[in-house]
């Protein structure tokens, strides 16, 4: 595992974090949807805290904080809103934030993870008399550009969230052998061999879907190549042609836990022999494998970059887009003008 990622210190921390109040809101009433948002890093966050509240037995669903604010004041009045953001300050969760304490003040709560002065967040909710804006006071979390840290930590918070008894000292040594690069043949492959892959296309079933969407948004991200995030009974359905059709510089990922090792198995069967596969596989099957998943495919983003030349943190922008404007394009004004989806 790539120093980068601080397993150890990361972990400690989540363990040791106090979650009761975070806990009380997700798991009281859970007869009520929750409906989780986040930009960025956090997108793949609120999609696992969508998950976890949907295997509790509630209904859950992840958008984005602009698919959020398109929705009706009656939908976001009958939700939970559950609003991700590690700092709080950003254009999209700070305008999710004010709409969800406008229309839904009980039923909406963010979860940060820094408490300062640039947490607009927290300050929308205390002058609201909120108190459910939920941070972890003391944590220690540093990422640059590209969220490789701030996720773990957010998976492993969610986790002991919806899983009290969850043993999380397990995740703080990287597994010896995180993934497996093969051919479909079973030839061993390495990371070099993935240097000319121009598309990916991720596979998941049940816990894997948050950290499909996670490595989709870092192979992106850092430029790499583009990556299609799809579940594996979608991909028999047809999204298989795209791997038919370029066997020489595509690769196939496969998130696997146990539940879906047979279908896994199934779906090697008709892919060609030389098809290049890279298998991120966990024994868990409850939150922590969501987690376990994070970690090893985090492993393969790192040699990956690194068997590319890629800067994993802070990736090369040769079109000389400022990387601070694309975050602050407006949208407050339309969305206030043209107002909620609704039916005529």
């Amino acid at each position: 595992m790539n120093p980068i990622l601080n397993l150890e210190a990361l972990l400690k921390q989540a363990m040791e974090a106090d979650v009761t109040a975070l806990r009380q809101f997700l798991t009281t009433n859970p007869g009520q949807p929750l409906v989780a948002t986040g930009s960025g890093g956090a997108e793949s966050v609120a999609d696992f805290a969508a998950l976890l509240y949907g295997a509790r037995g509630g209904i859950a669903t992840a958008v984005s904080p602009y698919t959020l604010n398109s929705y009706s004041d009656e939908a976001l009045k009958t939700s939970k809103l559950l609003l991700v953001s590690k700092g709080g300050h950003n254009n999209d969760i700070v305008f999710a934030a004010k709409r969800g304490l406008a229309v839904n003040p009980l039923g909406t709560a963010s979860f940060t993870l820094y408490s300062g002065d640039r947490n607009e967040v927290r300050k929308l909710f205390v002058k609201a008399g909120s108190t459910q804006a939920f941070d972890i006071p003391g944590l220690s979390v540093h990422d640059a550009f590209i969220s490789t840290q701030t996720p773990v930590m957010y998976f492993a918070l969610l986790s002991r969230v919806f899983d009290p008894e969850v043993d999380l000292a397990k995740y703080r040594t990287a597994p010896k052998v995180p993934y497996r690069l093969e051919r479909n043949d079973g030839t061993p492959l390495t990371p070099e061999d993935f240097k000319e892959v121009r598309s990916f296309v991720v596979l998941h079933g049940s816990w894997g879907r948050p950290t499909a969407a996670n490595l989709e948004g870092k192979i992106v991200e850092s430029g790499l190549c583009p990556a299609c995030v799809v579940d594996f009974r979608n991909y028999c359905h047809g999204r298989f042609i795209f791997t038919s059709a370029h066997l020489e510089d595509s690769a196939v990922v496969m998130f696997v836990s146990p539940r879906e090792k047979d279908i896994a198995a199934r779906t090697r069967k008709f892919l060609p022999a030389s098809a290049k596969l890279v298998l991120v596989e966990t024994e868990a099957d409850a939150p922590e494998a969501s987690l376990d998943l994070l970690i090893r495919s985090s492993a393969f983003y790192f040699d990956l970059c690194g068997a590319t030349g890629t800067n994993w943190v802070s990736p090369k922008n040769p079109g000389k887009i400022d990387k601070r404007q694309p975050m602050w394009v407006p949208f407050m004004a339309r969305l206030k003008q043209d107002g909620p989806l609704k039916l005529e």
